[in-house]
């Protein structure tokens, strides 16, 4: 970014010509779309609004976070469903503007590669260091290294899984071809509680914002190539 304080007319390269601050890191793109939030983070943010109403909003971020990560991992799946669907919503959003972002065009109704067993493992292994203060590249550090030294055993219940998302995502893909490229309304669903909007970025703690703007950069790649 171009120092406000530099002449117009000033010789040499204005500063953020490279892309770069003073300490080497990317400076960020303000006309990038915001990542899109996940359902941990809507019901984070639901537990922090909840917090807020009892009159008890979290003074250490850190201890919070590992209660609700540890709530979340017991949630049953009908009661993640709403931020499951607020996720889901908000993921639309974000690949539609990546898609104008980048000046391609996405069809929102094409079904998504369902992820590998390493990324449902890593979505695991993210709740699980939730809370610890732990740098973003040393959490894919860790991750790497906790799964390479996984018995098949171990990853067993992932590569399952795994499988289950490829069969769902097959049987996407059969009917979207079928449909010219569209797929049929999804059937509709009982009413569910909507899971509550993330709380505004200057209410949330710096750790989290930094999470959901830099987070799977390295999956970002993978992710809008497909």
């Amino acid at each position: 970014m171009v120092n406000p304080s530099s002449k117009a007319g000033s010789a040499g390269r204005p500063r953020g010509a490279l892309g770069k601050n003073k300490k080497g890191k990317k400076v960020k793109d303000l006309n990038k779309p915001k990542r899109s939030t996940s359902a941990y983070f809507y019901f984070l943010a639901h537990c922090r609004q909840e917090a807020a109403k009892a009159g008890n909003y979290p003074s250490k971020i850190a201890e919070f976070t590992k209660v609700a990560s540890e709530k979340w991992r017991n949630l049953t799946v009908d009661d993640k469903i709403p931020f499951d669907a607020a996720a889901a919503e908000d993921k639309k959003r974000y690949q539609t503007e990546m898609a104008l972002y980048k000046g391609k065009t996405v069809d929102p109704n094409k079904p998504k590669r369902p992820p590998t067993a390493y990324f449902i493992f890593l979505a695991d292994f993210r709740i699980k260091m939730a809370g610890t203060g732990i740098e973003h590249k040393d959490l894919l550090k860790k991750a790497g290294e906790d799964w390479r030294n996984m018995s098949p055993e171990m990853k067993k219940p992932y590569e399952k899984k795994a499988l289950a998302e490829s069969k769902k995502y097959e049987e996407a893909m059969t009917e979207y071809r079928k449909t010219g490229g569209g797929v049929p309304a999804p059937a509709a669903r009982p009413p569910v509680k909507q899971a509550p909007p993330p709380p505004p970025p200057q209410a949330m703690a710096e750790d989290d914002d930094d999470e959901e703007d830099d987070d799977e950069e390295d999956d970002d790649e993978e992710e809008d190539d497909e």
